[in-house]
């Protein structure tokens, strides 16, 4: 099932979109890395022109998806 167009939009423009070094920094991980969860397809992000963005819920997202350990 396709997502809807106009949540995801709006889910967009709420959280906000990351550069790639914001996105290395917050998850503590290095620049290639998160290219390379984009380029497998473990990461969402956009192309604005040439540049790379990644939604910051998409960020979040990940880091929730990879949560090991605890109670």
């Amino acid at each position: 099932m396709a997502p809807n167009t106009a949540e995801s939009t709006q889910r967009l423009m709420e959280s906000g979109l990351m550069t790639v070094q914001e996105t290395a920094k917050f998850l503590g991980l290095s620049r290639s890395k998160v290219y390379g969860l984009m380029d497998s397809g473990r990461l969402r992000y956009t192309k604005i022109d040439r540049a790379r963005r990644v939604p910051r819920q998409a960020v979040i997202d990940l880091a929730l998806a990879n949560l090991q350990g605890g109670a």
